[in-house]
């Protein structure tokens, strides 16, 4: 990234006069030594907006907007600093002399090959006779031929097989290269030609992805045949150019639309088509996350531009609570969020097929508050939303969502009409959610002391040498470790504060934050039971969580509510931040939970082999063969397709990597991840979970 020092950007306020600059934009009259207008950043009457040349400066005393030059265009137009001084700069006539980036080249690459190939599928869309199933499938959802051309939809060839190496010789560009772009796949099989590559999006409807600049730096490939592939959406992986959590769908498009808007508002929705149709219709504004769902990235990204959202999600079930996690996200920024009630089994493409715009525009003029979303989502899951144990669910979901507004103005505004809605009066919601800030608040800091004393204990510990243990000497066994899952206890006369506990490995906690996203996903859950027994899980908080969210799945009871208060109390606070940062994307290489699960199976599995390779004896001869065997089987669960790796996910650390199991789960018990030796070991105990039934193995890929 090229950094610009203090005595450059003085240069170029002193070359570009800020009149000059905001006059061109805004209508200004000259008031003594200053200038006034109509602030561009919210609707006035009466100006208040102040320009001051001396000191090239503004400020609007209606909205509090101030800043200079940089922060002017920044805002005007939605540029980010850098791209602000760059169009300044060149304005001004002043030379800008960056930094050699060592890695400029690798990423300009990067970039020409996905210029090129969204030309390329365009080209394919409009001559090939193969694409004629991608045309038909644009007529008959009404896109017109400029919005195609728009948002450079294209189409991915599927014949011949090596068309996009015949592409890259033509252009110069190598196959690792496009390999490293994420559009090929390179051959994993030994047998295989070495120049068999796989087209990722062969016979796919594209879609460009593009970064705030308008440059191409991902695609997404619809398949046209659903027979042929059942992963509905596939998009690339995450390279030098593309990261997920930095990408808004048609941000390049709706940033300057949104800084435009009068109230500076975006339409977040949840699909591309949704948004292509949206912009097709005027509404210029919308974006969507692509390829996860929002997260606090996405909406600092966002708050750059906008200051205010409008969710227009899908009306069925899954669209609600997607539209009241994203909401939160908002919320916690201090960004209003409003949400637009679809009808159910519509969404926003065809909605406006069928309605037109003027009806979608009725929607977003009727849309209501997340909170009074939330409590009407919450209320139609109620079979009696009256009753005094609904009313109790209702509030308590609102107020967690709530207490993470830090903005007192706009949670005082919620809370009073939440109360309002809820028929409760407005003194015991407030108390109620005073009380569990405070709480959460008392959690954090109580984390943040075992986080400060913990890196103090490791950076002090090394140089003792009276009476504790000298520098390099290891500790005999038993006497440094701290164990959770072991009784404990410590007198509290004695500490300020207990020891902090020892946290689950970066793979079981990353299988927890998992779980607890996709807890009512039902094909990721049924993989989850069948290749993972509790027995293979070594910290008790996960095991924990593992087995409430099975039970939870397979008797249909609420465990997951049950878990915070039945948790061991020194892992609530563990659970509380999984739950409040549900949103992180764990799959970086395909869109699905699926292939997500199926990631976190091998590392927990590899794990599970490495610590049991570690724990063989070295001296004994008998320890050899065991150690190859997990050698062999750890190599196989990295580098196999899915349906060889699951062979090799059993306790049996006899058995040969060459001859996998006759059976999934085998070793596992009855039913996998349903026996296990752990059962009465969790900080709470899961009654029947010995009565989780086998079941069949899910498809590779979700179904659309």
């Amino acid at each position: 990234m090229a950094r610009y020092n203090d005595t450059v950007l003085d240069e170029i306020r002193a070359r570009v006069d800020i009149v000059d600059l905001i006059g061109s934009r805004v209508p200004l009259k000259r008031a003594g030594g200053t200038y006034k207008g109509c602030c561009p950043f919210h609707n006035e009457k009466t100006p208040s907006f102040n320009v001051n040349p001396n000191k090239q400066f503004y400020k609007c005393f209606g909205c509090g907007e101030a800043g200079d030059i940089f922060t002017f265009l920044m805002k005007m137009e939605g540029l980010q600093f850098m791209d602000a001084v760059r169009m300044l700069a060149d304005k001004a006539g002043v030379v800008l002399k960056q930094e050699v980036d060592p890695h400029a080249q690798s990423r300009s690459v990067l970039y020409a090959i996905h210029a090129e190939l969204a030309a390329f599928y365009q080209r394919c869309l409009v001559e090939s006779k193969q694409a004629e199933e991608a045309r038909k499938y644009l007529a008959s959802r009404s896109l017109p031929e400029e919005v195609i051309k728009s948002f450079c939809i294209g189409y991915a060839p599927a014949v011949p097989r090596d068309a996009l190496l015949q592409w890259a010789k033509k252009h110069d560009f190598t196959p690792q290269q496009l390999v490293e772009a994420g559009v090929l796949v390179p051959p994993k099989d030994t047998d295989r030609q070495p120049n068999d590559y796989f087209h990722r999006f062969g016979g796919r409807l594209m879609f460009p992805i593009c970064d705030r600049q308008g440059r191409v730096v991902a695609f997404s490939g619809r398949i046209l045949d659903p027979k042929s592939h059942p992963a509905k959406y596939v998009n690339s992986p995450e390279t030098d150019i593309f990261k997920k959590s930095h990408i808004l769908y048609a941000l390049d498009k709706a940033a300057t639309k949104i800084v435009k808007h009068p109230r500076r508002e975006a339409i977040i929705c949840e699909g591309q088509i949704d948004v292509i149709r949206c912009h097709a219709c005027g509404f210029e504004t919308a974006v969507a996350s692509q390829g996860t769902a929002f997260t606090a990235e996405h909406v600092a990204l966002l708050k750059k531009h906008a200051d205010s959202v409008v969710l227009v999600f899908d009306g069925d079930a899954a669209g609600k609570k997607a539209a009241i996690r994203t909401g939160a996200l908002f919320i916690a920024s201090e960004l209003p969020v409003r949400v637009a009630a679809l009808p159910k089994g519509e969404d926003p493409d065809s909605f406006l097929r069928n309605q037109g715009a003027t009806a979608f525009r009725e929607i977003l003029d009727q849309s209501v508050s997340i909170t009074a979303f939330q409590v009407d989502a919450l209320r139609g899951e109620e079979s009696n939303p009256n009753s005094i144990d609904a009313v109790n669910r209702i509030s308590h979901g609102v107020i967690a969502m709530l207490s993470e507004c830090t903005s007192a103005v706009q949670r005082a505004h919620l809370a009073e009409e939440a109360a309002k809605l809820l028929h409760v009066p407005m003194s015991a919601f407030e108390e109620d959610l005073d009380r569990f800030r405070e709480q959460a608040k008392q959690k954090a800091e109580y984390a943040a002391r075992f986080r400060a004393e913990d890196k103090q204990e490791k950076i002090e510990q090394p140089a003792q040498s009276e009476g504790g243990i000298a520098e390099g000497e290891r500790p005999p066994e038993g006497e440094g470790d701290f164990h959770p899952a072991d009784d404990y206890v410590v007198d509290v006369g004695e500490w300020e504060v207990p020891p902090p506990p020892e946290p689950p490995s970066k793979t079981e906690y990353e299988l927890c934050e998992f779980l607890v996203e996709h807890e009512h996903d039902r094909e990721s859950l049924l993989l989850m039971s069948q290749y993972l027994p509790l027995d293979i899980l070594r910290h008790l908080f996960t095991r924990t969580v593992v087995s409430a969210i099975l039970e939870q799945f397979h008797s249909g009871k609420d465990k997951v509510a049950e878990l915070g208060m039945m948790m061991d109390p020194q892992w609530r606070e563990l659970l509380s931040g999984i739950i409040a940062n549900k949103q992180k994307m764990l799959s970086a290489r395909e869109a699905t939970s699926l292939d997500a699960a199926k990631d976190l199976l091998r590392k927990v599995w590899i794990d599970q082999c490495l610590r049991a390779r570690d724990n063989l004896d070295a001296q004994a001869k008998e320890s050899d063969t065991t150690r190859l065997l997990l050698s062999c089987r750890i190599v196989r669960l990295r580098t196999e397709p899915w349906e060889r790796a699951r062979e090799f996910m059993s306790l049996d650390t006899t058995q040969t990597p060459l001859m996998p199991s006759a059976r999934p789960g085998a070793g596992h018990g009855k039913a996998g991840a349903a026996t296990s030796l752990h059962e009465g070991g969790t900080a709470y105990e899961a009654p029947g979970s010995s009565g989780f039934q086998p079941s069949e193995l899910p498809p590779d890929e979700m179904l659309d």
